[in-house]
């Protein structure tokens, strides 16, 4: 059952900085929104100490931010410099959505609509935290601009997810017997 299971989620080489970049950019939504939560004045006040709310906060980021990739992917991992600008827009897009979806997972009732005014309250007053988003979501563009590249120079993965396909049904039989 494990065996059909990673048959499955086999990525190939030319797949496995794409599915870096999203994740990065998931694990940055959840870093960023904790971040957000701890810089909010009491009683909202995160505390950074083991408990179910801090857990929560944690996967409602996460979350939000698969959502947001998921509505946002058209914005991510495009080649040259309107690629670069695509990717500006596609960060924001991906920081707006996920607020919206993080937020009402926290909070339902106001969370929807104050979470947005608190991630770019948090922004501008304190930068650093833009810069991480930015250099985050950057960084997860251009992993993901390598399956782009491949495509744009004609490179097509094989079809095969096993190594044995690719040889021919002879060196199968020859190197690869069943008895």
């Amino acid at each position: 059952m494990f065996a059909r299971f990673t048959e499955q989620l086999y990525l190939t080489r030319e797949r496995r900085p794409y599915a870096l970049g999203c994740v990065s950019i998931v694990a940055l939504t959840a870093l960023v929104t904790v971040l957000v939560m701890t810089g909010l004045d009491a009683p909202y006040t995160l505390q950074l100490t083991i408990s179910n709310a801090t857990y929560w906060v944690i996967c409602a980021g996460a979350i939000g931010g698969a959502v947001a990739l998921y509505f946002a992917r058209g914005w991510m991992g495009a080649l040259g410099t309107l690629g670069f600008a695509r990717a500006i827009v596609g960060s924001l897009a991906i920081a707006v959505i996920a607020a919206i979806v993080a937020g009402t997972l926290i909070e339902p009732a106001g969370g929807t609509i104050y979470a947005p005014l608190l991630m770019v309250s948090a922004f501008i007053a304190k930068p650093w935290i833009a810069a991480i988003w930015f250099a985050g979501t950057l960084g997860g563009h251009y992993l993901m601009a390598s399956v782009q590249e491949n495509q744009d120079y004609g490179y097509t993965p094989p079809t095969g997810r096993l190594a044995t396909e690719e040889l021919s049904a002879l060196s199968r039989a020859n190197l690869y017997r069943r008895n």
